[in-house]
């Protein structure tokens, strides 16, 4: 496994990775790698570090949303347009939650589809983005296809969700994803925090872009090959990015999200059923805020993800019986679906035997 991380961190100039891999009855490997902040002599990475998890705040998210339909504060069948802050999306009327929930509502990413969306965001790292500025950005963009006729990856979706949650409970989505998700599993170390102050109280990666992977036309500031992006926030991608956490909650959570621990049966039964293919193949699918990989061995659940600076990934199989995280504090592109980290993931499965052939 050693060799296999340090190939990739060669190959994508990464500076720094966090790995941990568990399998029952054959013990586990956790090993950090390289640095965790370069220049001025460098600090070395250790395995208790916090990190921007990036997109698996996703399931985060979704799991929040979906107890919240548990407790009867939100339907899956709601629409939209049920929220007065929705005037003016296009299709608000027609979207459900579970539309936002699996990507099926046909609205296009603000982070990887709209150039000057991108080009602000990135130009201007230190803006601190409000609600009413995402909306008046998502009024913008027109649908790829008619809700619930597709499937297309949108942070957006993820991002209106969290919105959803503070308009039927009256609290911020920090605090509910606390209240849902972190405290409910023990997870210390865990939080939605879209400011980079609680990534920088207690030990930390930096996290690094590389200038020459940014889409043609975005100027980054910084200078020489990389741009050091610790310092900004995430305000624009909030319930779709912004968790902090580290590698044993991960690992934890990584397990409850695989089994569903802290849903109703129901629930459990509503993610996972009907599931979207994200490729024509048919080799991965999407539920409500989880992938999902049928291996010999197990159905393999699992999210990843990358902000400016980090990737990530975390997946277990349905039965906890094997659980891999892998954190690299470098993003080598702007589009999430190419996180390095999941390429190193699905090298360690190959390494267990466990992939699909």
């Amino acid at each position: 496994m050693t060799s296999a991380v340090q190939k990739i961190m060669r190959d994508y100039k990464v500076p720094g990775a966090i790995v941990g891999v568990w399998q029952k009855g054959k013990g586990e490997y956790t090993k950090a790698f390289g640095e965790a902040q370069v220049g001025g002599g460098g600090k070395p990475m250790t395995t208790d570090m916090l990190w921007r998890i990036a997109s698996i705040t996703k399931t985060f998210t979704a799991n929040a949303i979906l107890q919240l339909v548990d407790e009867k504060k939100v339907s899956l069948n709601d629409k939209l347009s049920k929220f007065s802050w929705s005037a003016g999306l296009a299709n608000a009327d027609q979207i459900t939650v579970r539309m936002l929930l699996n990507h099926t509502s046909g609205y296009p990413d603000l982070e990887n589809d709209a150039p000057g969306f991108q080009k602000e965001r990135f130009g201007n790292p230190n803006k601190v983005w409000t609600h009413d500025e995402i909306l008046a950005w998502g009024r913008t963009l027109q649908p790829l296809f008619p809700p619930g006729q597709g499937y297309h990856y949108t942070n957006l979706g993820y991002y209106l969700l969290g919105m959803i949650m503070e308009s039927v409970t009256g609290k911020t989505a920090e605090q509910e994803i606390q209240r849902l998700c972190a405290d409910r599993l023990g997870l210390a170390d865990t939080r939605l925090a879209v400011m980079p102050a609680y990534l920088r109280s207690k030990p930390h990666s930096d996290g690094y872009v590389l200038l020459s992977e940014m889409p043609p036309g975005i100027t980054v500031p910084g200078s020489g090959e990389v741009a050091n992006a610790t310092g900004w926030n995430i305000t624009a991608a909030w319930t779709a990015g912004a968790v902090v956490s580290k590698l044993s909650d991960m690992k934890t959570w990584s397990e409850s999200v695989a089994s569903g621990s802290l849903l109703s049966q129901a629930m459990r039964k509503a993610q996972l059923e009907d599931p979207i293919a994200e490729d024509e193949a048919g080799t991965s699918y999407y539920g409500l805020g989880v992938n999902i990989m049928k291996l010999p061995s197990g159905e393999w659940r699992w999210h990843n993800g990358a902000v400016p600076g980090y990737s990530s990934f975390a997946g277990s199989l349905s039965d906890k019986s094997v659980t891999i995280v892998v954190f690299m504090n470098v993003m080598p592109a702007a589009n999430q679906e190419n996180a390095v980290a999941t390429k190193l993931a699905l090298e360690l499965l190959n390494a267990l035997q466990l992939k699909k052939p």
